[in-house]
């Protein structure tokens, strides 16, 4: 049927009747072709204007993160004069404003040991363990103090690294901040340990060997072998603030001034360096301002979309849209709002000066210097600190043994009572009275095994080695536990103490699954008053959070699912009963939770955007569906118009036949 009927037929009407279809196919589609075309345009122009307005509440939540930071408010300014002694490295904004004299008298340095000399770097060394610990040698090299703060490390050395370069690695893999290496003299090769700096610091090692495959011993470095030689002791930093002296461990100094970082250089007995630091609030009133302007072009960009075009003078296409109003009247409301969770008065932007046009919706600082107590700079002069916490997110509690320590974007602005029902505990295990003091190891089989949390060490105290008090006694034990290969470098540790004539030992961590177990024993464990044994197994905080019963692991307690305060994680320290606590998101955390809620992945405006691709999609399918009806319509009009060009055609034939019979007739035939 695609060429012309008429032709097909060889004759009929007359009429073109292809034109003739095709127009009226035409106009029975174009009705349904044009509504479809134009919901198609407004609903790309939609998907369009929402990335646009995605993009601009996006750059309205830059701005009101910065107001959300509280080193914004808090930020400090520092001067200090050319020196070579020191050097600033770091102003945190916890610094307090004030004028310090430095002046520096000793400079940190670290204890280094050299071993004897070896034919090569990959000389043999022997197998065994070495058991290396941190602390403090006194001036004659005959006593060491363990420092129990500092990990420790066992290092194996078996066949695959038992030579002078494997033992070096495994130092160094070891990770204490002790650093080992292979320095030549020209002759042989030594091993070279170097310590953390600081007097504390310095390093003990105690070798076990293996019978079969001796050396390590050459390795030895404390009280009772020193093969090992000391080539430069540990020293602390020692220098004067404001007079005070003050000692460190390191050269990088970041706790003397609070807030304030530096590294020192060099020594003087007559050089003193003043640093001044001081309050600079230029930051945070930068940060409002740019803040108030980042909403102005907001509103600005929005209104294109949901109000007048300026430049088509259309109305934009979100105009009817009321997801888009709704997202637009939800940042304005934070904006006229007090913020939720402030004490006091002092809660709200207008409340700072800052002001929302009633023309057009946008933001104005007000500076006039005729309203001393209300303009935005009196405020910010008279009132910073409630400036402050009208921005930044608050925590608070009134109880120090209760500490809000997180909270998350479920947690609502509130106050919230507190009742800790049962305290957190730790596992502990305390063993019978020791057999006195001198306690000498020579010939003893002081060793035993200690469960800790979900581990267990296997501990032996050094032969030849006397200890002469009970503190000193604890303080090894638990040197020797936590640098052992299976606590060294994980979350597990242990305290071990000395009280009423017995040792004590505690584990660090907190919960239900707290433990200390002696799981066995050497032959003389018992002198230590030690035996196997179970000790007592912690316990999960427990309480209720407003009411509601909250979940407790450890030392941390989660109020209720569901509940405003969810999302709040507190910390509740031994001793703790009742307590009330306060949470405040501050206006930028208020605002940047709203934000981040529309743009998050199942946020509103990826609904709105989802839903418009799916109309789109259905676009589609009406198409294919219009261009069926269009086809079956042609169809049909085809079907018609030759059912009449073959009436047409047949009258076309009669007629002829008549006439042929007329022009045959007697009486009709043409003579």
């Amino acid at each position: 049927m695609a060429n012309n009927i008429i032709s097909s037929l060889g004759g009929g009407s007359g009429i073109d009747t292809t034109s003739l279809i095709n127009d009226l196919v035409s106009i029975n589609r174009a009705p349904d072709e044009n509504r479809l075309d134009t919901k198609e345009a407004t609903l790309e122009t939609q998907i369009s204007d929402y990335g646009l307005l995605r993009s601009a509440l996006s750059e309205l939540e830059l701005s009101v993160a910065q107001l959300g930071s509280a080193d914004t408010f808090d930020a400090k300014s520092v001067s200090v004069p050319e020196t070579s002694l020191l050097g600033l490295t770091e102003l945190d904004s916890s610094a307090i404003a004030g004028s310090y004299q430095v002046q520096v008298e000793q400079i940190a340095q670290s204890q280094s040991l050299a071993s004897s000399g070896f034919s090569s770097a990959d000389a043999e060394v022997g197998k065994g363990e070495i058991t290396l610990r941190l602390g403090q040698w006194n001036a004659a090299l005959d006593d060491f103090s363990v420092d129990t703060e500092k990990n420790g490390a066992t290092i194996v050395i078996d066949d695959s690294n038992n030579t002078l370069e494997g033992l070096r690695d495994a130092i160094n893999a070891a990770d204490v901040g002790v650093q080992a290496s292979i320095v030549s003299d020209g002759s042989s090769f030594r091993l070279l340990l170097t310590g953390p700096t600081g007097a504390s610091n310095e390093v003990e090692l105690t070798v076990a060997e293996d019978a079969g495959s001796p050396g390590l011993s050459q390795f030895d470095f404390n009280t009772v072998s020193q093969n090992m030689t000391q080539q430069q002791e540990g020293k602390d930093a020692i220098l004067r603030v404001n007079g005070l002296q003050v000692t460190r461990e390191t050269n990088s100094v970041d706790d003397v001034i609070n807030g304030l970082s530096m590294d020192l250089f060099n020594v003087s007995n007559t050089e003193t360096v003043n640093i001044t630091i001081g309050e600079d609030r230029d930051l945070a009133e930068t940060a409002i301002r740019d803040f108030v302007e980042a909403y102005n072009t907001f509103i600005n960009a929005v209104e294109q979309l949901v109000g007048i075009n300026d430049e088509t003078g259309e109305y934009g296409s979100l105009h009817t849209d009321s997801m888009a109003d709704n997202i637009i009247d939800q940042v304005r409301n934070v904006i006229k709002s007090t913020v939720p969770g402030i004490q006091g008065d002092f809660s709200s932007l207008a409340q700072l000066g800052i002001q929302t046009n009633v023309t057009d919706g946008t933001l104005s600082i007000d500076e006039d210097p005729a309203r001393v107590n209300t303009n935005f700079n009196a405020v910010m002069a008279q009132n910073y600190d409630l400036v402050r916490d009208i921005f930044v997110p608050q925590t608070g509690s009134d109880s120090a043994a209760v500490e809000v320590t997180n909270f998350t974007q479920y947690s609502q602005p509130g106050s919230y009572e507190v009742i800790i029902t049962q305290q957190p505990s730790r596992g502990s295990l305390s063993g019978a009275a020791t057999a006195g003091f001198p306690l000498d190891t020579t010939g003893k089989d002081y060793s035993f095994a200690v469960e800790v949390d979900d581990k267990t060490a296997q501990i032996s105290l050094p032969d030849g080695k006397t200890y002469t008090s009970g503190a000193e006694l604890a303080a090894e034990i638990e040197s020797l536990i936590n640098a052992g290969q299976e606590l060294s470098g994980t979350s597990t540790s242990i305290t071990v103490d000395y009280d009423a004539g017995a040792l004590n030992f505690i584990s660090n961590a907190y919960g239900s699954s707290s433990k200390v177990n002696i799981t066995s024993i050497g032959a003389d464990t018992a002198d230590l008053g030690l035996s196997v044994a179970t000790g007592g197994v912690g316990t999960n905080v427990a309480g209720t959070v407003d009411g509601e019963v909250a979940f407790g692991s450890g030392q941390v307690l989660l109020p209720k699912l569901g509940t405003a305060a969810e999302g709040l994680a507190l910390k509740i320290k031994e001793g703790a009963t009742t307590a009330t606590i306060n949470f405040s998101r501050g206006f930028s955390g208020t605002m940047s939770s709203l934000i981040n809620g529309f743009l998050g992945s199942t946020g509103l405006i990826a609904s709105r955007e989802s839903n418009i691709e799916q109309d789109l999609v259905d676009i589609e399918d009406d198409r294919t569906e219009l261009d069926r009806r269009t086809d079956a319509y042609r169809a049909r009009l085809e079907s018609q118009f030759l059912a009449m060009e073959l009436i047409v055609n047949n009258l076309t034939n009669t007629g002829s036949f008549l006439q042929d019979i007329n022009d045959r007739l007697p009486f009709t035939a043409q003579s």
